[in-house]
């Protein structure tokens, strides 16, 4: 045998002995590269969009088999000396997912020790195209700082490979805030005015089942409405709410306003305080216009008013009322009805002493009426009547009767004794 023909053969027998490991490297270097089912996350949401301190959430992920065809079919050649066999396989690609988790490797979203991590075990095959929908619950710490954190979304895959899908979480304290728009400094214990207020969301994501309500003691005030419902704002959108305010006591009275508002499915509060004077003098004023000093008991003694209305508006149902029990006064209520603004009305009552005591008497009178627009009624100090009772002097009528009774019994006596003395100066004659 020729050299040339000699290493020609030795180089066929090396080559048939390598090929089959050859073939095999081959084999699995393809069953590498096809690497199973790809998975993907296709989409998410953050529930609600913006998490505040304390707020728990909702991460909702949907995963997809990015597969386009149902099945594959996989052919293996083995060759060994003298010999060659193929193996055909046909397998459906479905994802076999094992386990979903929620890994978040942050103190200030999920649990406050450290690791969180939420799970779905098993979750069993996934079609190629198919898709399916996971929701993991979520927390901010209440000490958590404003910004963006990063939780995985963790997806280990049997016949695929796995994946690692990091979500972004927003936290952010800002508030609704409550804002006085039209606040009074002070107000007159007789009139009603607005208030508006501006309800302002600062936050970046909407917020919804927004309410004001008024929480100012009762006993200070009367507000209407007592609650208005707004329902939903929008990111950095404000509204205006109006009330109608009516003073019940004077001084210097706090009101105070709270909004409820929810971020996702969590509560949250917030409050306006202010304050508010509210003065005691009255715009519509009862004057004294006559009165005696003093009236002997069993007299009548006139009293006169004058009613002024010195608000700029009209009034309605205004009347004089005397508060004092035990005394015969007529009136026993003076009705005036309808004023305008500016007019002045005359009140006048008639007090019958008979009764009362010798001495200062103090007669109480109050003025009544009602706010045109709002038809609440309200009622002012008025005004305190001093008299004073005196006895009438005793009459020197009957001491004069007396001495004139004296005088005719003298008389007629002078009478009888010169008639007598005459008949017996007749007789003697």
């Amino acid at each position: 045998m020729k050299e040339g023909s000699k290493r020609g053969w030795v180089f066929m027998a090396s080559f048939s002995t390598i090929a089959p490991l050859l073939l095999i490297l081959a084999s699995a270097v393809s069953t590498s590269a096809a690497g199973g089912p790809a998975l993907m996350v296709t989409s998410y949401t953050v529930e609600p969009q913006a998490l505040m301190p304390g707020d728990t959430g909702t991460i909702t992920v949907t995963i997809q088999n990015t597969e386009t065809q149902a099945s594959e079919t996989t052919t293996r050649t083995t060759t060994t000396t003298g010999y060659t066999s193929s193996t055909t396989r046909t397998s459906t690609i479905s994802a076999e997912i094992d386990t979903i988790r929620l890994i978040s490797r942050s103190r200030e979203i999920g649990l406050s020790d450290g690791f969180q991590r939420s799970e779905y075990l098993e979750v069993g095959s996934l079609g190629p195209g198919k898709s399916i929908t996971i929701s993991f619950p979520i927390k901010a710490a209440a000490y958590a700082r404003d910004g963006m954190y990063f939780p995985e979304v963790c997806i280990d895959v049997k016949n695929g490979d796995n994946v690692h899908f990091p979500v972004r979480v927003n936290v952010d304290r800002s508030e609704v805030k409550l804002l006085g728009k039209d606040i009074p400094a002070e107000i007159s214990l007789t009139e009603s005015k607005g208030i508006a207020i501006v309800v302002a969301n600062n936050r970046p994501n909407p917020v919804s089942g927004v309410n004001v309500y008024v929480k100012s003691s009762t006993d200070d005030f009367e507000f209407k409405p007592a609650g208005i419902f707004i329902g939903k704002l929008e990111a950095y959108e404000k509204k205006e709410v109006n009330f109608t305010l009516t003073p019940l006591l004077e001084g210097n009275r706090e009101i105070c306003f709270e909004a409820q508002y929810k971020n996702g499915n969590n509560i949250h509060r917030s409050k306006l305080t202010s304050s508010i004077m509210v003065k005691s003098g009255s715009d519509v004023k009862l004057i004294l216009v006559n009165a005696p000093e003093f009236v002997l008991r069993g007299d009548v003694a006139r009293i006169d008013f004058d009613v002024a209305n010195g608000m700029v508006k009209d009034i309605k149902a205004v009347s004089v009322v005397p508060v004092v029990e035990g005394l015969r006064i007529l009136p026993s209520e003076y009705f005036i009805g309808d004023m305008e603004a500016g007019d002045v009305f005359s009140a006048s009552f008639d007090l019958h002493t008979s009764d009362l005591n010798v001495g200062d008497t103090i007669i109480p009178f109050k003025l009544e009426f009602k706010d045109v627009e709002t038809d609440r009624r309200y009622e002012t100090r008025g005004y305190e009547v001093l008299l004073e009772i005196r006895e009438p002097k005793k009459s020197e009528f009957p001491n004069l009767m007396l001495l004139g009774a004296l005088l005719l019994i003298l008389v007629l006596v002078a009478v009888v004794a010169w008639i007598r003395v005459k008949r017996g100066r007749r007789e003697r004659k």
